[in-house]
């Protein structure tokens, strides 16, 4: 199944003109993550040939959220902690600059697709388990 968005729609929607830093690879990769997760939650009574505008806005946007992930963990990745003249040197906010567009993205990605979902697109961070005693007493 064909993905509903493309290249040129993600890099216009956020602006991501420096195709050395974000690459080709990276967004097409992005695309076909947010697509894979879009196709989980998709009624099957959607039409999707072709995809309607919310769909296509929708895979936008989450595919986007994937790149300002990825950029902000190459980010923490390539941080280096600096200490001149007995100074620590920061490595400033884009991390979090960065991780907060990706939430914003995903966020609004999930309100706009969900007209076309059996269920919202709800990420499980961690399931509850049952409280085990740790010392061996309740």
């Amino acid at each position: 199944m064909a993905n509903f968005t493309d290249e040129a729609k993600v890099r216009a929607k956020f602006e991501l003109h420096d195709t050395v830093l974000v690459s080709s690879e990276l967004i097409d990769g992005a695309i076909d993550d947010a697509h894979t997760e879009i196709l989980r939650y998709l009624a099957p009574d959607v039409e999707i040939n072709p995809p309607e505008e919310g769909l296509v806005l929708g895979e936008t946007l989450l595919a986007g959220a994937h790149v300002f992930r990825t950029l902000a963990a190459k980010d923490a990745f390539d941080q280096k902690h600096l200490t001149i003249g007995g100074q620590d040197v920061a490595g400033g906010q884009r991390f979090n600059a960065l991780e907060r567009v990706g939430t914003v993205a995903e966020e609004l990605a999930w309100y706009i697709l969900e007209p076309y979902l059996e269920h919202p697109g709800m990420r499980a961070v961690g399931d509850a388990t049952d409280t085990e005693p740790v010392l061996g007493k309740e």
